[in-house]
């Protein structure tokens, strides 16, 4: 199963509950919203799309297949804009 880790190489902090992030290939500073600051602090240690769902669940008190796809669209989305790395 992937799992979704914080690319090495960004920096980042999280402010009053919400994480910046930085990616040096491009030098952007990322804002990133509730649920995404949450994903990024789980994916620390690394975190599953499984794992990202519950926790989605347990925060935001949806469903799991919502969560699950919601999870899997913003981890995509991170991984994408550099933010994550993925681990087969």
């Amino acid at each position: 199963m992937a799992r979704y880790r914080r690319n090495p190489q960004t920096a980042g902090r999280v402010i009053d509950g919400q994480a910046f992030v930085v990616t040096p290939d491009d030098n952007k500073l990322h804002t990133l919203n509730g649920a995404a600051t949450m994903l990024w602090k789980l994916t620390a240690a690394g975190a599953s799309i499984d794992d990202a769902a519950a926790a989605l669940c347990t925060e935001y008190e949806v469903d799991l297949a919502t969560a699950r796809a919601d999870a899997a669209a913003c981890l995509d989305d991170l991984v994408a804009r550099h933010i994550l790395v993925v681990e087969p």
